[in-house]
């Protein structure tokens, strides 16, 4: 009877032991697993010019991020700093592939046999973290992980004061029935969500401007004129047409910037498509034609390093304003280097770029006093902007204009304009290689943006209403609460930026979290300037 309790208690510690060995590999695999992996030169002997740059890509089950030391000439560290791979496959890759770059000087360095998904997004963070640098792939075998693309096609410019006519959709449809009837497909989106009943702080956000009265989500291209003659925001001038409709992009073609100032009803009359044909192609289909001068003026120099599908949808899709003096629609920014949300920022807040010696402002707050800025939707600075995973790989008609083949064998663009996460063949063909479930991390990660979207905006709600009841009690000055006022205005600046962008931060993640991060930073440092106020003498009672 004892043997046999000994026996028992032999084999239950057996049992604790096996189990805690069992639960030690377990803890060392996982440490081992997510460990980092490097290679390259020691620290020492880095120049001290070489910048450590970190970059990011989807791997098979989760972001890789690397981090990357390099400059012009040399990559002289990698490392893989966390990643979320299958072991013994995946992590196969970490290992090594780190070590092939390095070696190679070249992101064209053949993937770990069994691990080309790993393989691929540790070369495309790799390209992510020498782009955020400003460091041209070229110099390092090119952007390699990207997936095939066609050559990059350069956009013509519009001829002004030349006299043209629009030729309108209806007129093309016949000789191209394909392009025409997708287009007209456009009409299928027609649903339109309410803004302010979704986001209810934006009441008080845009509390004294036109978007506190109405603002609804965009729909399908067929309903731009629509939607424009329905809404609920006052539109006095015609400068509310730009962008809804060739008729008016061609008016002021032909007329110049006083276009901009005529009578919103009075260019109503003469309106006759939404965007269409003429937006993109002029009167030449085939061709894409940049039709806003203001656009063309906005790229300056780079304008033909930009794909001209690219340039065709950012003249529409971009942070545009109204020029004090002209009312005509202007960006604030001639390059694309100038195109970062701070920079375009910096550029309104300096009043030496404007007439009137003032930072400007689309409007005023009226309890606040804060001098605010309305960011449109800047899709074009942000897929384009520091941070972009492939503005380097696709291109707007790529993702969001499918090849199709109609009955007769005839290829054709759809322009029904859908959205990637729509489109099958697309998913299957391209984004897979990189993508195991592109669709749910798309939504994961614009799940995510839009939780962070929501809470930073309640702090800026709650900010305005701090602010505002500081101005109501009439115990401050205007130089006491400018510093708060600028704060204000540059955090709203940075969190519109985020939302009012299309994709939800999937365009670029990374740009997305850095404005957010920013608003957060300065309506945080507005918040404690407000409390902190002095607070005025009692007055002594009667």
């Amino acid at each position: 009877m004892k043997d046999k309790k000994k026996r028992e208690k032999r084999l239950n510690a057996v049992g604790i032991a096996c189990g805690v060995f069992v639960l030690l590999v377990g803890i060392i695999t996982g440490i081992v697993k997510n460990m980092p992996s490097s290679a390259g030169m020691k620290a020492g002997d880095i120049p001290a010019s070489a910048q450590t740059l970190q970059g990011v890509a989807a791997g098979r089950n989760g972001d890789v991020k690397v981090e990357v030391v390099a400059d012009d000439t040399m990559i002289y560290q990698i490392k893989v700093t966390d990643h979320q791979e299958t072991d013994g496959i995946g992590t196969n890759a970490v290992e090594q592939m780190p070590g092939a770059i390095f070696e190679a000087q070249s992101l064209s360095v053949d993937a770990t046999s069994g691990a080309t998904l790993t393989s691929d997004a540790i070369k495309a963070a790799v390209l992510n973290a020498l782009e955020s640098g400003g460091i041209s792939a070229d110099a390092f075998g090119g952007a390699s992980a990207a997936a095939p693309k066609a050559a990059k096609m350069v956009a013509k410019r519009v001829e002004t004061h030349s006299g043209v006519t629009v030729i309108h959709a209806a007129d093309w449809k016949d000789q191209y029935p394909n392009e025409y009837n997708t287009w007209a497909m456009t009409s299928e989106s027609e649903d339109a969500e309410d803004y302010l009943e979704i986001y209810p702080m934006l009441r008080t956000l845009y509390e004294g401007y036109g978007f506190a009265k109405d603002y609804k989500a965009a729909r399908g291209h067929w309903y731009d004129v629509q939607d424009i003659e329905a809404t609920g925001r006052p539109h006095p001038l015609a400068n509310c047409w730009t962008c809804k409709t060739p008729d008016f992009t061609n008016m002021v073609n032909e007329m110049g910037v006083e276009a901009y100032k005529l009578d919103w009803t009075e260019v109503q009359k003469q309106i006759v498509d939404p965007i269409s044909c003429y937006t993109c192609h002029e009167n030449t289909p085939g061709e894409i034609t940049i039709t806003h001068t203001y656009w063309i003026d906005a790229l300056g120099e780079d304008f033909d390093k930009v794909d001209a599908a690219n340039m065709a949808c950012g003249q529409c899709h971009n942070e545009y304003y109204f020029a004090p003096d002209t009312k005509a629609t202007t960006i604030a920014h001639n390059s694309l280097e100038s195109m970062a949300p701070e920079t375009m920022l910096a550029f309104f807040n300096d009043g030496a770029n404007f007439s009137n010696g003032e930072a400007f402002s689309d409007w005023t707050n009226p309890r606040t006093g804060v001098k605010q800025i309305k960011v449109q939707h800047p899709e074009f600075e942000t897929f384009l902007g520091k941070g972009s995973q492939h503005a380097n790989d696709f291109t707007c008609a790529d993702c969001h204009m499918p090849d199709a083949v109609d009955e007769n064998g005839v290829a054709y663009k759809s322009h029904n304009l859908i959205s990637p996460l729509d489109n099958p063949e697309l998913i299957e063909k391209n984004c897979s290689a990189c993508h195991a479930d592109l669709v749910g991390e798309t939504r994961a990660k614009q799940e995510a943006v839009e939780q962070r979207t929501y809470a930073v905006g309640y702090e800026l709600e709650y900010l305005t209403e701090l602010l505002a009841k500081a101005v109501e009690s009439g115990n401050y000055t205007d130089a006491d609460l400018a510093q708060i006022r600028f704060l204000a205005r540059d955090a709203q600046f940075y969190w519109d930026f985020v939302f009012v962008e299309n994709a939800e931060g999937v365009h670029n993640t990374a740009l997305t979290y850095d404005c957010l991060d920013k608003a957060e930073e300065l309506c945080s440092k507005a918040l404690t300037m407000v409390r902190t106020l002095p607070r005025p003498e009692e007055t002594p009672a009667a």
